[in-house]
């Protein structure tokens, strides 16, 4: 045994790293590693596994060991949480020695496979939308809760993590979403709130909704439409003296004259559409009586 290990004959805080353990959520943890215990060991099959663990080639690892290092790690970080472990802590607590790197790919081997990228399957959709509509709070989300509940539930090797979880939601599920063609209306108001505001796209999403009977663009839809706009309008800018409301400080001059254009070009469209679409007039008739017509679209509606 490397003089940097510990004894239980020697350890004084052995005690406390088994009373860690009681606060761990196996449950919980099982989503994310491939747990090779089922429940909490009593301290004294605790101390059997740390004394059994000392045995065995110095190079392979045992099933004991490798339970020890899981019981270890997790009662100095209770939920498995990134860049809080202590290694040289977890080393120096180890039967036998083992290095900071080995230690450390070890333990990474027991997590479970997460594939961020991996396409969504329409059962976890739907999984993942009856957790949602079933959650009673849900204008309060708890996404990690959600998550975990989701992968319980899913049993899958490709876990979800709480953020996943949350765009799926934000960008797929959420029945508000509005996927109805665009308005000349809707882009007017679209630009405008976009100068206001800067890309938060979050807020531009919410109080878009606000003209679109609540229903909402996503972030992405509006990082799109922004794109096609700056394509369809081209870069032209016409500088404007005034706006009716204040400009966000995120924007640089380039890029206030060339939205200004855009809703410049907007409101002149609508103020065509406006006066070309409909209008009337009265004339005389060949009998010399007076008609009323209406003109759409360029054609006379005699009435």
């Amino acid at each position: 045994m490397n003089s940097s290990q510990s004894s239980f004959t020697d350890l004084n805080d052995w005690a406390l790293v088994y009373q860690n353990l009681q606060t761990i959520e196996p449950e919980y943890l099982s989503s994310k590693l491939k747990l090779h215990f089922k429940t909490l060991p009593k301290f004294d099959d605790f101390i059997k596994l740390y004394e059994s663990s000392k045995f065995g080639c110095d190079e392979a690892w045992n099933q004991n060991e490798e339970i020890f290092l899981q019981l270890l790690v997790l009662s100095l970080n209770p939920r498995c949480i990134k860049n809080r472990f202590d290694w040289e802590k977890v080393q120096k607590l180890m039967p036998k020695y083992r290095s900071l790197s080995e230690l450390c790919f070890k333990f990474q081997s027991f997590y479970k496979a997460q594939l961020p990228r991996q396409p969504w399957s329409s059962f976890e959709d739907k999984t993942l939308l009856q957790i949602i509509l079933d959650n009673t709070s849900r204008c309060k989300k708890k996404w990690s809760s959600i998550a975990n509940q989701y992968n319980l539930i899913c049993k899958s090797e490709i876990l979800r993590n709480a953020k996943q979880c949350r765009e799926r939601w934000n960008n797929k599920l959420d029945p508000q979403i509005n996927r109805e063609p665009w308005s000349k209306s809707e882009e007017l108001h679209f630009l405008q709130l976009l100068l206001q505001n800067g890309r938060r796209w979050a807020d531009i999403s919410l109080k878009l909704s606000m003209i679109t009977k609540y229903k909402r663009r996503t972030e992405f839809a509006l990082k799109h439409k922004f794109k096609q706009l700056q394509k369809y309008y081209g870069h032209k800018a016409k500088s404007l003296n005034k706006v009716d409301f204040e400009i966000s400080p995120r924007w640089n001059i380039q890029e206030i004259d060339m939205i200004l254009s855009k809703i410049e070009i907007l409101q002149e469209k609508q103020k065509k559409i406006l006066t070309q679409e409909y209008s009337f007039c009265e004339f005389l008739s060949k009998d010399s009586e007076f008609s009323l017509v209406i003109i759409k679209n360029g054609c006379l509606i005699k009435l």
